[in-house]
């Protein structure tokens, strides 16, 4: 398989779990959805949780994704919107909500918090995928060092220095 089928492929892989994943969410969050619309303190509180569920989630994801391949580095973006697709769908035609403001308010929420998940998750599975590769390097043997990075430095010419030949 080439490189860019198998890039292909995990794509597809990622997105086929993500879906599921926020499905699965939906239905164990389903009873839970309208308490977002309590007033005061308490509906903030359960805003809050799906806030830190669906940033987790795609961060999660993200993060994974990142730390395999160094395609398609922005596609965490479309997985964080894969992840909540299915609570869109769901929760438009199950009537979560009282009316379109709450329903968009809670949209919004969760639509942030996944592309933030996303964004820190991209970040992370850059970092864990560097260190990965340094630790295969140094297994094998090779150092990999910032001067091999670098370009390569010429020596400074000093006029006051005699050369003896």
């Amino acid at each position: 398989m080439s490189e860019s089928n198998q890039h292909i492929a995990r794509a597809f892989a990622f997105s086929g779990a993500t879906f599921m994943l926020g499905v699965v969410i939906f239905f164990l969050t389903q009873p839970i959805i309208p308490l977002v619309e309590l007033p005061d303190i308490a509906g903030w509180i359960f805003s809050l949780g799906f806030i830190f569920i669906f940033f987790n989630m795609s961060g999660v994801m993200a993060r994974r994704f990142c730390s395999r391949t160094f395609e398609m580095e922005r596609y965490p973006y479309v997985l964080s919107l894969i992840l909540i697709l299915p609570t869109f769908i769901l929760s438009v035609s199950t009537d979560r909500f009282s009316g379109w403001g709450p329903m968009l308010f809670f949209f919004f929420l969760i639509t942030v918090s996944t592309t933030a998940g996303a964004y820190i998750g991209i970040r992370s599975g850059q970092k864990k995928r560097d260190r990965l590769i340094r630790e295969a390097l140094k297994e094998a043997g090779e150092e990999l060092t910032d001067e091999e990075d670098a370009p390569p430095r010429e020596e400074p010419v000093n006029p006051d220095k005699k050369t003896t030949d």
